[in-house]
């Protein structure tokens, strides 16, 4: 969709211009969403649960590409800065693309953190880490069930994903790593029970590294190995979190949050080679179509700045006869009443 607002607003005050409400149903798989903007003041893209996905300041005049993972409601919110113009012009266009289906959805059966400082307790639902001095003082624990997955449902074209929504972090960015655990947790989980794991074991089973922002979401790729421990009928699947260098991060548990951010395995079939090509086209259209919305866009200002001027210069034209004809007029009358004195 294409639609195109203007408002007016008092000078310098910070004003919500105008809330659009987009009822998407996604499925749950990365998937993509175009938005165009022009104007002088703050977009923010939310979510459901208010979070912001995406955020721009000042005149943005572009195609953007967001990945969404929830299903809902999400909010385009036009914001005017204090000190921009009265009068706020929002252009914008929308448009969804999916590909692929998804074929199976994992949520974890322990969320924990385990710490040096308490070595025989637990805290469960959250996932804290932290390092100091090189040294994990803290780890993240997440064991996925893995019995009656079938191992069908990995083919040529399947992916499997981990995600994890990270909550807070101590620094910017942050280098978060996934490790994988050997064998079935023995309960209760804790420090001390872990043994040789945590005191240095866990640097041999690293999976992969991803760097971490407030707020956002990692992915990280273990087709193989789900695919390894599936095919090897293995009861769970276990991973351990911890920062790489000297700093704190939290990712979602289980607790104080929809279900959307708990850490999860996505088993995905990413079509056929067709429906790729397909979304590809529709995507290149898209494009095409918010190109040419934009020079249509510029072309529609340019226009009725071209007639403004031309207004203006009509009616400068027109006064600067005026005062000429006044003038000549004036020097006339003058000429005139000089020879009429001298006779």
């Amino acid at each position: 969709m294409a639609t195109m607002i203007k408002t007016r607003a008092p000078s310098g005050v910070r004003l919500l211009l105008a809330t659009l409400v987009l009822s998407v149903a996604f499925t749950r798989l990365a998937q993509a969403s175009r938005f165009t903007f022009s104007l002088s003041s703050r977009v923010e893209i939310k979510t459901q649960s208010h979070k912001v996905v995406q955020a721009w300041n000042r005149t943005q005049n572009d195609l953007i590409t967001t990945k969404v993972r929830e299903s809902g409601l999400y909010f385009l919110c036009f914001k005017k800065l204090g000190g921009s113009s009265t009068t706020v012009n929002v252009f914008y266009s929308f448009d969804f693309i999916s590909t692929g289906t998804v074929n199976l959805l994992l949520y974890p059966n322990v969320a924990a953190t385990i710490s040096k400082k308490s070595p025989d307790e637990t805290i469960y639902m959250a996932m804290t880490m932290a390092t100091v001095k090189g040294v994990p003082s803290s780890l993240a624990i997440v064991e996925f069930d893995l019995q009656g997955v079938s191992s069908n449902l990995i083919r040529a074209n399947t992916r499997v994903q981990l995600r994890l929504s990270v909550d807070g972090l101590s620094k910017d960015k942050v280098d978060i790593v996934v490790g994988l655990y050997p064998g079935l947790l023995q309960y209760p989980i804790s420090w001390n029970s872990l043994g040789s794991f945590v005191r240095g074991e866990y640097k041999n089973q690293l999976v992969n590294s991803a760097s971490a922002e407030m707020g956002s979401h990692i992915t990280l790729d273990i087709t193989d190995l789900f695919s390894s421990k599936v095919n090897s009928k293995q009861e769970t699947l276990t991973f351990v979190l911890f920062t790489e260098e000297d700093a704190e991060a939290n990712v979602f548990g289980m607790s104080h949050t929809t279900f959307d951010y708990y850490p999860q395995i996505i088993v995905e079939d990413l079509g056929l080679e067709l429906m790729r090509e397909v979304a590809y086209f529709k995507e290149s259209v898209f494009t095409l179509r918010g190109d040419i919305a934009y020079i249509l866009h510029n072309e529609r200002g340019s226009r009725d700045a071209a007639d403004s001027t031309n207004s203006r210069v009509k009616w400068l034209s027109l006064l600067t006869n005026i005062v000429l004809i006044g003038i000549a007029f004036a020097q006339v009358m003058y000429i005139r009443s000089m020879l009429e004195s001298s006779y």
